[in-house]
């Protein structure tokens, strides 16, 4: 059961993270994220995100930090693990701190989120039904740093218990806001439900619905989608007429999209691997 879904879908959750810097760094923050977003290498990106990750930590692990940095912090630390670090240990370490500075910046915004990963049954519903609109930022960053905790504890089934929870809160965000984050909910939902093959409980239809609705809501313009489409509906199914189209439009395309640049640079990098392995996996 090791790494029942790759979380390559948290890559560059950069988007708000200015947004949750604390405001002496705001300036500064809201550049340096622009500037990797539109960036079209993702290995120079790479290369940079260390520094950035360090600086960020700095601030969130003072005593007196407030929950921006905590939250900005464990939004970087879940994109760069997710998206560049290979070593499983790692990536769990990175996943652990993630999730700890999530926690922390959660309760600190909102005394409701203080340990709800320990709520279970109609004790966690309570909780969900409790939430706004307005809090739709803060439900999707949690969702996103409590998958990369169960991604990277794949072999703990009190983790894999949690994935329902985190249904929940991203079922959430679509039903107030299904836009967010370029349509990020639904490719969550979308790997989600397609992270086990049918027979042993994945549901792909639900998937396909909700890679294309992404689409939809996307304009087509977030590369992502598609590749991970292709990578999870298509090959799972079996379907290598929809696997080769949805790879090929991808590169066919402009990667030059803003605030999506570098995240389809990244795409259009995936599109040719799964591409050069078309014919070995559809034998």
């Amino acid at each position: 059961m090791k790494y029942l879904f790759t979380l390559t879908l948290l890559i560059f959750t950069l988007t708000g993270c200015s947004q949750l810097i604390e405001k002496k760094a705001s300036d500064f923050g809201d550049q340096l994220t622009q500037s990797m977003l539109n960036f079209e290498d993702p290995a120079t990106v790479e290369d940079a995100m260390p520094t950035f990750i360090i600086l960020l930590n700095s601030m969130a692990s003072q005593k007196n930090a407030g929950p921006s940095s905590k939250l900005a912090t464990a939004q970087l630390l879940g994109a760069y693990s997710s998206a560049f670090v290979a070593d499983e240990k790692r990536q769990k370490t990175l996943a652990n701190l993630a999730f700890t500075y999530a926690k922390e910046g959660s309760c600190q915004t909102d005394k409701r989120w203080c340990n709800i990963e320990q709520l279970k049954g109609k004790d966690f519903s309570t909780f969900v039904n409790s939430l706004k609109k307005e809090d739709v930022p803060l439900i999707y960053s949690y969702a996103g740093a409590w998958l990369g905790y169960i991604n990277t504890h794949s072999d703990d089934w009190n983790a894999i218990a949690n994935l329902q929870h985190c249904k929940m809160l991203l079922e959430l965000v679509i039903t107030f806001d299904e836009t967010y984050d370029h349509a990020g909910a639904h490719l969550y939902l979308g790997a989600i439900a397609s992270a086990l093959p049918e027979a042993i409980g994945g549901k792909p239809e639900i998937a396909k619905q909700h890679f294309e609705r992404a689409i939809e809501l996307t304009n087509g313009k977030s590369l992502i989608v598609k590749v991970e489409y292709a990578r999870r509906y298509a090959r799972a199914t079996f379907n290598k007429t929809l696997h080769h189209k949805l790879l090929t439009d991808v590169i066919a395309v402009d990667p030059k999209v803003p605030g999506l640049t570098l995240m389809n640079a990244w795409a259009q990098q995936q599109a040719h691997q799964l591409l050069s392995e078309e014919d070995d996996y559809f034998f």
